[in-house]
């Protein structure tokens, strides 16, 4: 069965793959071959926020899921996109690069970055094949609520109000139930090679989207930094929604800031589906959207730069992702995801800001991580592109205030950093994430000495 699993497997995430490569040519994304190359990891994740997106408003109203409605799916949407393009008049790819070479020292790097990087993701590929079910949230209701919507097909409306964390939305077991669909059973054990494909995934989007904005002896050791730092190590093939959850979002807010630096609306739409995406992965993926896409409206405003309208556009889009899910648990009696009264007192705003700084500097979940991302940060606001350093400064603010409000607003939530009664470190995750991955960005501001304008 493990064979066929894998191969199952590796037919699924090609269809996401895809599907949002598909997407992104409609969207004038991809003129020449090397950004086909270059974009697959953003394509890959766009093709799963739009499959989880489009099944979640699907599974609400009541469609089945199954094997075949799993297929066209990812048929139908491809060939929808293929269809638009052609209609909006795009043409495939033409020539593999613009005649530039790159200095030896960013080969020598991309070289010894894609083997580093190629090792550790090899070796985690033979830990999930025989990793077994073993975090507790994972067995409790992640996984369960993949086998209710496999085994039934839908939402059933016993265990998705029944089980813990009745709020959470369903994209990741959607994901799950199409896992066991492609591999032809529940096979729990192979199914963590799923969360290694979100994982590949993941480091080709980030790369992807810095490839071209800072050299590669500054992208590379970023991203090894990520895979080794203890929290992000030990949960990289976990079957929970907190690393794809961090990775949508940090990955949209990438591209939001691309596409307010150098234009390109094919950069907004991605950003869009995945916030939208992200959204319907975990509760705080809301936040997160929220905290993006306000601090872009923002930077538009003070930078004068066109697009507004279309920003506008795509916040109401994602809003009306999320909404469907918060209608159907609403309909069902279930509620939690808001505080029900005006917080705590005043030492407990303290506690929680105390809280939110111990965990952000705990070296024993981030190493040195946070420390050297806000040395770049302070250093790219003097000496370099202060707008970068302004946007990231400024969402990485409202993230961490909204980690911490969270422990402040339910005051049933004790002041402790145990991730089963509080989830500072999740929100913490996505902060440390954005802040590692921008590091590059800043430093090779400060390198260049550009940009330094207010």
């Amino acid at each position: 069965m493990t064979g066929r699993a894998i191969l199952g497997l590796v037919a699924l995430n090609a269809g996401f793959a895809v599907l949002g490569l598909s997407l992104l040519w409609a969207l004038r994304a991809l003129p020449r071959w090397s950004d086909v190359l270059r974009l697959t990891g953003v394509g890959y994740l766009v093709g799963v926020a739009s499959f989880g997106t489009v099944w979640t408003q699907l599974l609400v109203i009541g469609v089945p899921f199954g094997g075949w409605a799993i297929a066209a799916t990812l048929v139908g949407g491809t060939v929808a996109a293929c269809a638009a393009g052609l209609l909006l008049g795009r043409v495939p790819p033409e020539g593999f690069g613009d005649g530039r070479g790159l200095p030896t020292l960013d080969l020598l790097s991309l070289a010894a970055g894609i083997a580093l990087i190629g090792l550790l993701l090899e070796a985690l590929f033979r830990s999930a094949r025989l990793q077994g079910l073993q975090a507790y949230d994972a067995w409790a209701f992640w996984v369960p609520k993949g086998k209710a919507i496999f085994f039934f097909d839908g939402l059933d409306e016993q265990l998705f109000t029944s089980l813990p964390g009745p709020t959470y939305p369903p994209l990741v077991p959607i994901l799950d139930a199409a896992a066991f669909h492609a591999m032809g059973g529940v096979d729990t054990v192979t199914f963590h090679l799923q969360y290694w494909f979100l994982l590949l995934g993941a480091v080709a989007a980030i790369a992807g989207c810095l490839h071209r904005r800072v050299p590669a002896w500054l992208l590379w050791p970023s991203l090894v930094l990520v895979l080794v730092l203890p929290r992000f190590g030990e949960r990289l093939l976990t079957p929970q929604a907190d690393i794809l959850v961090d990775v949508l979002f940090v990955v949209g807010a990438l591209l939001l800031l691309s596409w307010l630096l150098d234009g390109g609306s094919w950069r907004l739409v991605a950003a869009a589906v995945l916030f939208a995406g992200a959204t319907l992965t975990k509760r705080e993926g809301l936040l997160f959207a929220a905290a993006a896409l306000g601090v872009a409206l923002v930077a538009s405003l003070a930078w004068r730069a066109p697009g507004r309208g279309r920003l506008l556009l795509a916040a109401l889009a994602v809003l009306a992702a999320a909404v469907p899910w918060r209608l159907w648990y609403r309909s069902h009696s279930i509620g939690g995801e808001a505080p029900t009264d005006a917080g705590g007192s005043l030492d407990r705003v303290v506690d929680s800001l105390r809280l939110s700084f111990d965990v952000l500097f705990d070296s024993g979940l981030w190493s040195i991580a946070p420390v050297i991302a806000i040395v770049a940060l302070v250093a790219a606001g003097v000496w370099g592109n202060r707008r970068v350093a302004a946007f990231l400064g400024a969402l990485l603010g409202i993230v961490f205030v909204g980690g911490a409000w969270v422990t402040y607003s339910f005051v049933d939530i004790p002041i402790t950093d145990v991730e089963s009664v509080n989830p500072i470190v999740r929100y913490t995750a996505a902060i440390v994430l954005l802040a590692v991955v921008s590091t590059p960005l800043l430093l090779d501001s400060v390198w260049r000495g550009r940009g330094s304008e207010p």
